[in-house]
């Protein structure tokens, strides 16, 4: 998805090892000719926030009915399930990927071949430590989280479709309308995503509790930070 990783330190495994498990996972898009959606398929937002408290939003899915009630009114916290590949990815999926952009039962050329589980399945994870991509049956995307600072973050955002006539005039109002309903969901997690960058530095702060019910994904992220820093 146009993105480069970077070995800094030079002791990193080759990247084929480090994402086995994710590439594995989705085996049936690996491969496959993404098509960006061009530049209304391309945006970025900044956040008063540090980029780790952006990867934790991204993880979990029982913030939905408060913070995302348009989208939890058709995606329901109930339809996701927790996807967990400990010290690599973490994420959601959700069971009733269903796409209603466009009228007269217009809808995006779909990735050929592709099993049962993605006619309605579509599936998001943070690979560590700062991608956070999304695949579903007509369309990908993937986002970059850029430290701007201790409290301050940079998502850079690209949807790519499956088909190269996806790209071309004809379907410009449907990548509008794609890219202004990933735009919203991902505005109205801003403020909550903030809010938690300011309650961190409230004295009563703890360090909170994780729950075993809904947590695993935003545990296994924070024990992925935890073994850097101690490594370190």
């Amino acid at each position: 998805m146009d993105m480069i990783f970077v070995n800094l330190s030079g002791e990193a495994p080759p990247f084929a090892t480090y994402a086995a498990d994710l590439i594995a996972r989705w085996k049936e898009f690996e491969g496959r000719s993404l098509v960006p959606g061009g530049p209304e398929s391309t945006f970025t937002l900044e956040l008063d926030s540090n980029w780790k408290l952006a990867v934790e939003n991204y993880c979990e899915s029982y913030h939905l009915p408060v913070v995302h009630p348009g989208l939890n009114s058709y995606s329901r916290l109930e339809d996701h399930y927790d996807i967990v590949a400990p010290l690599a990815f973490s994420g959601q999926g959700t069971r009733v990927y269903n796409p209603q952009l466009g009228s007269g039962g217009r809808s995006f050329a779909q990735f050929a071949d592709l099993s049962e589980k993605w006619d309605s399945g579509a599936e998001y994870v943070a690979l560590y430590p700062n991608v956070l991509l999304g695949v579903h049956k007509d369309h990908t995307f993937a986002i970059r989280l850029e430290p701007l600072g201790q409290g301050r973050t940079k998502e850079t955002v690209e949807i790519y479709y499956a088909d190269p006539a996806m790209a071309g005039p004809d379907w410009a109002d449907l990548r509008a309308r794609n890219a202004e309903m990933w735009k919203s969901v991902f505005r109205e997690d801003v403020g909550v995503v903030e809010g938690m960058q300011k309650g961190r530095c409230a004295p009563a702060f703890d360090g909170g509790v994780f729950s075993p019910a809904m947590d695993g994904p935003t545990h296994a992220f924070h024990h992925w930070v935890a073994s850097r820093f101690l490594k370190a």
